[in-house]
């Protein structure tokens, strides 16, 4: 058990910089109504010293977004706010502690995942009012723009992910066990061992 995050949330994002990990955005309860709150707030755990930081918060106030960092920034997609579901991509840079908004993803979804792969974001999977969107979109921060890729074969909401060797794994969501691995050099996707346990929301790490 380590330091307790200062502010308790759910469906946050998370990515590391130089051995920081960087949580952002989510929703807190508020009283005991069971009402919520969205919250953009960006904090900061040191493994060395043990110890959070709060930081700049995120511009959007919003929770289940998908995450990934590219050149030392972090990039925050979609999710859901206050006005509903999210296409705003926020980028932090811890060096001026700074948020910059960048152009929208083009689908907007919450409970997507994503993965970079040799300096480009991918975010897939996720659910949006017209449901679960197959749509699978890269975002290149040098060119400043999003690319609609070869969707994801099977729809699904709050999966797990991560980059091994330059392809990008989709794990469970929407309950089930499948996972697919997207090979942005091909641009293909192919089914790939299942996990033994199906399930929905959870994390991973590589």
């Amino acid at each position: 058990t380590k330091a307790p995050m200062p502010a308790p949330r759910c469906a946050l994002a998370a990515g590391v910089i130089d051995g920081l990990i960087y949580v952002a955005g989510g929703i807190d309860l508020v009283g005991l109504t069971g009402g919520v709150r969205f919250v953009g707030t960006l904090e900061v755990y040191d493994p060395k010293t043990n110890t959070w930081i709060t930081k700049a918060p995120m511009p959007t106030a919003r929770y289940s977004m998908a995450a990934g960092v590219v050149d030392g920034i972090l990039y925050v997609a979609g999710g859901f706010g206050s006005s509903g579901y999210q296409q705003v991509l926020e980028a932090y840079d811890p060096e001026t502690d700074s948020w910059t908004t960048k152009p929208p993803m083009p689908t907007p979804r919450e409970a997507s995942v994503a993965g970079v792969v040799n300096g480009i974001l991918y975010v897939a999977g996720g659910i949006n009012a017209s449901g679960a969107p197959q749509t699978v979109e890269a975002y290149n921060p040098e060119t400043n723009t999003w690319v609609e890729k070869a969707p994801i074969p099977m729809a699904r909401y709050a999966p797990a992910g991560g980059v091994i060797d330059g392809i990008f794994y989709i794990v469970g969501g929407s309950g089930r066990n499948e996972v697919q691995a997207y090979d942005p050099k091909t641009n293909t996707w192919i089914a790939d061992t299942p996990m033994p346990t199906g399930r929905t929301g959870s994390a991973a790490g590589v």
